[in-house]
């Protein structure tokens, strides 16, 4: 997979999963609210996996969106 990670801003729902699956190193796992963190192993970038509707079943959509340093 191309790296998308310079112009990523966000990305949600199964493209947010297949990217971060496909391309991305997971770094750390919060085990109360699910958030991933992630490294890009192209250009170090950091990238947070979260579900921003904690009220719908199974925390809604995921969201996928770069951190900033």
């Amino acid at each position: 997979m191309n790296c998308k990670c310079h112009e990523l801003t966000e990305l949600e729902g199964n493209e947010a999963l297949d990217y971060a699956e496909q391309h991305l190193m997971e770094v750390f796992v919060n085990g109360k609210t699910w958030d991933t963190e992630y490294k890009c192993p192209d250009i170090g970038a950091r990238l947070l996996l979260d579900y921003t509707h904690s009220e719908y079943h199974g925390g809604g959509s995921p969201r996928l969106r770069k951190l900033t340093v």
